[in-house]
């Protein structure tokens, strides 16, 4: 019982840290129609300025956890200028290409600044264990399902009920019909790298302190994320969560019981499985909608 109960709350915990990195893509898909390949490293980035903010400067984890995630979300709005506000009228390979450059670039400076030697991300729960139903679980792990619930809960609210939810439904839906009623796709555009960025930093900065930080760091992250996203059916919100949480139960349960030696392959054999079945994922339709 006491193994269930641990593996159950790392599925949950690792579930929770990709449906917000899938939640990122979704955010700028819905808005841009842009798979961000930047997305990984912008992962990375955000482990290492809340480090930075923490180490350097000297902020409690808490603080330094926050400051990142507005930094990672103002380095998001001028990604937005760099790498698509030039090319918004060009093909989508063509920004595709052109998140794919920034993210060796975004990796090259992180290189240049802390190195390639792992490091760990202090965390406000350092040390910290809880016993449930007899087994050990890690403070950080319960740290990050709160967390998480919190942002999904206010993500699926900005969806449902806010003026910027509605523009985005109606940009996603008919772009051209969209800007003819007056909406300003720049504005959404922005906004969307912000909030997908800012998640990307959080998922990031929520798991670092139970591994470490190094340059490849958010690159599985992100390859765990897009999985979810096509296996819950991409662009589908609750397809997303669905497929995060799947992935999570798959990775830590099913292959920490069954199959130890391929964990990490599993989520993306049965990807490739459920695909094979039905190409437009769990949650898809033919027109997915939020």
């Amino acid at each position: 019982m006491e193994t269930f109960v641990a593996l159950a709350f790392s599925a949950a915990a690792y579930g929770a840290v990709l449906a917000l990195a899938a939640l990122g893509f979704l955010v700028l898909f819905k808005a841009t129609g842009v798979v961000n390949f930047a997305h990984g490293d912008l992962i990375t980035a955000g482990g290492y300025i809340a480090l930075w903010f923490i180490g350097d400067l000297g902020s409690a984890p808490v603080v330094g956890y926050i400051f990142a995630v507005i930094t990672m979300g103002l380095i998001g709005m001028g990604l937005e200028r760099v790498a698509y506000a030039p090319l918004r009228r060009r093909p989508h390979l063509t920004v595709l290409i052109a998140t794919l450059a920034a993210a060796l670039v975004i990796r090259a400076l992180i290189s240049l600044w802390q190195g390639s030697t792992p490091q760990r991300l202090p965390s406000p729960v350092d040390g910290t264990v809880v016993t449930v139903l007899g087994a050990p679980i890690a403070g950080q792990r319960i740290l990050v399902i709160a967390v998480a619930l919190v942002c999904i809960a206010a993500v699926i609210g900005l969806f449902g009920y806010s003026s910027y939810g509605r523009q985005l439904r109606a940009l996603a839906s008919d772009r051209e019909a969209a800007e003819l009623y007056g909406i300003r796709t720049g504005r959404i555009s922005l906004a969307a790298w912000a909030l997908s960025t800012a998640l990307a930093a959080l998922a990031g900065i929520l798991v670092a302190p139970l591994s470490s930080l190094d340059l490849t760091f958010g690159f599985t992250i992100m390859l765990a994320a897009f999985a979810a996203a096509v296996l819950g059916g991409f662009g589908n919100l609750w397809g997303v969560l669905v497929g995060a949480c799947l992935i999570g139960v798959i990775q830590y349960l099913i292959g920490g019981y069954v199959l130890q030696d391929y964990a990490g392959i599993l989520p993306y054999v049965v990807m490739l499985a459920i695909l094979a079945l039905r190409p437009q994922g769990l949650l898809g339709r033919t027109a997915a909608r939020l």
